[in-house]
């Protein structure tokens, strides 16, 4: 007996057939913007002429080829995005199908940035679409790290149990005279910046600073335990920017902000500051003014 194909495997794949004679993509990849707090990614598509099709009808045909693998790129430069030194966007939700899902959903959303229109010398049309997702906080638009639920991340088995605010911080050695600390000690501190001064750091969305000299082994100064819970979930935890200039103009950062120097990196990607920088931390943060609660903290790229 000859078995019969069902009509509706015949409709999908001309369908399938049709669809991939109006468009092709190119993959042209995608990055990850710090500074500026963004994902973005290019795509490309080309929309075949036809005796049948117009130039109008060209365009919406070569944008939707263009916006489908502008997804795609976005989708695998998002999955590349680093929450610790040891763990990836990817590798955070591939057992979290919830996240995942969510993550997803938040490249589907991505917005357009800028579109642009090529004819082709064979009178098709050549679409250009670059979209962008928002890492943090973006009025108006959801983020990478809404979907991520980061404040259920466990730390690293690396991030120092002793924490800064279990340690008494009495008398720490005095750092070098080129190792400045930058603020009004008249005032309350608004913020905090830590001045990478130009050494090589990987940028992450859950940074880890540490004191060393306050006894044995490094101590924690900041991490995501820090952060009020609800700030880690529509925030996050840290802003960077490319320089000192740019971290200081930042509106959120108030008008007394504490510019501490990063003496160090550790092989797991901590940020090491003296002991005279976790002593001020201590005393500025004291009388309810938890400026780290609110992920008041920034990272300068250079």
């Amino acid at each position: 007996m000859k078995r019969r194909i069902p009509i509706f495997c015949i409709v999908f794949c001309v369908a399938a057939m049709y669809i991939a004679s109006l468009a092709c993509a190119a993959e042209t990849g995608g990055e990850i913007n710090w500074a500026d707090g963004y994902v973005s990614a290019v795509g490309t598509g080309t929309a075949v002429k036809s005796s049948t099709r117009s130039l109008a009808q060209l365009r919406p045909l070569a944008k939707r080829a263009a916006m489908l693998d502008a997804y795609r790129n976005l989708l695998e430069t998002t999955k590349g995005v680093k929450l610790d030194s040891s763990t990836t966007v990817e590798d955070f939700t591939v057992t979290q199908d919830v996240i995942k899902t969510q993550v997803e959903g938040i490249v589907k959303g991505a917005r357009i940035f800028k579109e642009g229109y090529e004819p082709q010398p064979d009178g098709s049309i050549l679409a250009t679409v670059e979209m962008h997702i928002c890492i943090s906080s973006c009025p108006g638009t959801a983020s990478l790290v809404q979907a991520l639920n980061l404040d259920q991340k466990k730390e690293p088995p690396y991030v120092p149990q002793q924490r800064l605010e279990d340690v008494p911080v009495v008398n720490p050695p005095p750092p070098p005279k080129e190792y400045k600390i930058i603020y009004d000690s008249s005032k309350p501190v608004t913020a905090v910046i830590f001045n990478l001064d130009g050494r090589s750091f990987e940028k992450v969305l859950l940074p880890v600073i540490v004191a060393e000299g306050l006894g044995d082994g490094l101590v924690t100064v900041y991490s995501a335990k820090n952060v009020t819970p609800s700030v880690v979930r529509t925030y996050g935890v840290v802003r960077y920017a490319n320089n000192l200039d740019q971290a200081k103009s930042n509106p959120r950062n108030g008008d007394n902000v504490m510019i501490i120097p990063v003496s160090d990196i550790t092989k797991e990607n901590m940020l090491v500051v003296k002991a005279e920088a976790a002593r001020l931390i201590k005393e500025t943060t004291s009388h309810g003014n938890d400026y780290l609660g609110e992920a008041k903290v920034m990272i300068t790229i250079q």
